[in-house]
């Protein structure tokens, strides 16, 4: 044979290789593939969700069949999701996505429940519970009196009471290339008992619970018991398990798998390197269990089998064994790019997100960039002013004043790009067009409340008032002449027991008492409202006021168009961001009036500021150099009590940074935060 035909055979089986073992990490096999098979979802189309609510809201209905992660997800406390009596769905995390329970108590732990399902798949998404502490709490994920369920590519870290656990006669289930971790410091301690509680995965709850004979049949193929696993890999009681091409490398491991009450084990083409007791045969009390093809390395403890097992009534292709390390460390956890094989048999349409692209002032300039991209495309989106015109920055997904920028698709996104008109020289008479963001640091000049966390304003931020009437958000702009100007804000008002009305107040009269802010279809669905007003030249104070004890428009942002206008600072005397310097003593308050939660934290933190009567407070973030990085406002309270104050973390990088709250009553109180 020519050389040239032996090397076009070689790099034909490559390939035949390489794409069979993308078809293999795609393909249902072992038991959840018997009594039907599992489709999930199948081509419905994804609901993409970005929050916990989102979340908690797409998983509980029964209507959505196909659900997409997006981004990290941090649970509330006491925030565990309930699925039940649902079929037909699959939850796929998208690239990068993470769900994070940060919640330590027995009944407020976990992540996921599943009860009462049947066909249904989760794959490609990242659990990660607060650390292993022994208080009798919940599972990150448990699978309860389910059929036909498939696990796939998942990644399991740090469960509370444990990372997977399968039990309540749950049945026909497959978990392929998972990977299963401790990475934090167990914490000692728990009423439970055990100072020590890495026990990864338990099927079957108790002796007793003899409903489980002739269920809890499992199939776990590809998947890894990492780093910080101790026990339990998995613990079974009355099932039938067939454990094959799993990877078992913990140091700290001191009993792999573990044959608990008639458990009927087949364990074949493994490998267990540096753990202790890699086949556990308890009180012996099991069923049988066939240990065949197994490589041990530097292993202590018992290796051996006993009786016959079971014999699997499905195929599946076997690994050699000695190929399975390298394939398992490359493929299990939530590894895929894409869920283009996240559908069953058949795969779904490839998730596609729409990029929206606005100049502000429209004759300002144009953008490009704008269309409809798949999930994870990078888009460069392109300022380019008209003439008369310069390109002041940018608002939305992307900020910076670089007429370039990068925008991540990992949901429908805005930009808008700001431009403002050049002087005609002898002052600025041209019309412009000004936008003040609610954390801008020139022209915000008060408000009555506080800055909260909302997906669909430009910056992911809104101004949030102070249920009570008389409460207000103030801006100063200046006008290089007299005459009629243009305010346009842009608002959410959602509550179907809002105030719709405010009262519109320039220089200090009152130029309408019922400014109206409509009702908007939800939270994160945004309108505008306008008025046309008078300014005088130079300095000009525009205040919008509630005018009612109840909930009213959380403000965007607010546009004032007209002849010559700028932005203006804020007078000394006027209640400006930041403005407030720590006394040289302290308040009896000073102290505990503020803390920060999680602390670690990551995605979220929660700032809790308690304020006496008319007292006001501004918050700081600062990173480890100094440097501010965030100014999250001031808070103001006219009855007294305790605020909460969600921080975004999403964008902020790992490492520590202090956050100082201020009172203007004489309180100062400084945090250390560790964002992970």
């Amino acid at each position: 044979m020519k050389k040239t035909q032996l090397l076009s055979l070689v790099a034909g089986a490559a390939m035949c290789l390489t794409n069979l073992s993308a078809r293999s990490q795609c393909t249902l096999t072992g038991w959840a593939s018997q009594n039907g098979g599992v489709t999930g979802g199948g081509t419905a189309t994804a609901t993409v969700v970005t929050t916990y609510d989102a979340l908690k809201s797409a998983i509980t209905s029964s209507s959505v069949k196909v659900v997409h992660v997006s981004g990290t997800i941090t649970f509330p406390a006491g925030g565990r999701i309930s699925f039940q009596d649902q079929s037909g769905k699959t939850i796929y995390g998208l690239p990068g996505s993470r769900l994070v329970s940060n919640d330590k108590t027995k009944d407020g732990s976990g992540i996921l429940y599943v009860k009462r399902c049947s066909n249904v798949i989760f794959r490609n998404l990242t659990f990660e519970g607060p650390a292993a502490y022994d208080t009798d709490g919940w599972d990150n994920m448990t699978i309860d009196n389910s059929t036909n369920v498939w696990v796939d590519h998942c990644e399991y870290q740090d469960g509370l009471d444990g990372n997977l656990d399968i039990k309540g006669a749950a049945d026909y289930v497959s978990v392929t290339w998972c990977k299963f971790t401790y990475k934090k410091t167990p914490i000692a301690g728990g009423s439970g008992g055990s100072d020590d509680h890495r026990f990864s995965n338990l099927f079957g709850s108790s002796d007793g619970a003899t409903g489980d004979r002739g269920k809890l049949r499992v199939t776990m193929q590809n998947c890894w018991w990492a780093e910080g696993c101790k026990a339990r890999m998995p613990r079974v009681r009355f099932g039938k398990v067939h454990l094959v091409n799993n990877l078992f490398n913990s140091s700290v491991a001191a009993q792999c798998v573990m044959a608990g009450f008639e458990a009927d084990l087949l364990v074949e083409s493994n490998v267990f390197e540096n753990v202790k007791n890699p086949i556990d045969l308890m009180d012996k009390k099991f069923t049988a269990i066939t240990v065949r093809d197994n490589i041990f390395t530097n292993t202590s403890g018992n290796t051996a089998g006993s009786g016959t097992s079971f014999k699997p009534p499905y195929s599946l292709s076997v690994t050699p064994v000695a190929n399975v390390k390298s394939q398992v460390t490359a493929g299990a956890g939530a590894t895929l790019t894409s869920p283009t094989c996240g559908g069953g048999t058949t795969p779904p349409t490839p998730v596609t997100y729409t990029l929206t692209t606005t100049a502000s002032p429209a004759a300002g300039g144009t953008v490009t960039g704008a269309g409809t991209y798949e999930s994870g495309t990078v888009v460069t989106v392109k300022a380019t002013p008209a003439t008369g015109y310069t390109f002041t920055g940018w608002s939305g997904a992307v900020t910076g004043t670089s007429a370039s920028a990068s925008v991540t698709m990992s949901g429908n996104k805005s930009v808008t790009a700001n431009f403002k008109a050049e002087s005609t020289g002898g002052g600025d008479t041209s019309t412009a067009t000004i936008r003040i963001e609610d954390d801008a640091t020139t022209g915000l000049c008060s408000y009555d409340g506080a800055i909260s966390s909302n997906s669909g304003a430009n910056n992911g931020k809104v101004v949030n008032l102070s249920n009570s009437a008389g409460k207000g958000v103030e801006w100063k702009v200046n006008a290089t002449q007299a005459g009629t100007y243009t305010l346009t804000w842009r608002y959410v008002n959602s509550s179907s027991s809002s105030a719709y009305t405010m009262a519109l107040i320039v220089n200090g009269a009152t130029v309408n008492s019922a400014q109206s802010f409509a009702k908007t279809s939800n939270s994160t669905t945004f309108a505008t409202s306008s008025a046309t007003v008078s300014l005088k030249a130079g300095s000009n104070t525009i205040r919008l006021e509630s005018v009612a004890s109840a909930a009213t428009a959380d403000i965007d942002w607010i546009e004032v168009k007209g002849k010559g206008v700028s932005a203006a600072s804020c007078s000394a005397s006027s209640a400006a961001r930041l403005a407030y310097t720590a006394p040289e003593h302290t308040s009896e308050a000073a102290v505990k009036f503020a803390n920060v939660y999680p602390n670690p934290a990551h995605g979220q933190a929660t700032i809790t500021v308690t304020l006496k009567s008319n007292e006001k407070a501004a918050i700081t973030v600062y990173d480890a150099m100094g440097r501010v990085v965030d100014n999250l406002g001031i808070i103001r309270s006219a009855a007294g009590g305790t605020q909460q104050i969600p921080f975004n973390l999403s964008n902020k990088q790992p490492g520590l940074y202090n956050v100082i709250i201020i009172s203007d009553k004489g309180a100062k109180s400084t945090h250390k935060l560790i964002v992970q």
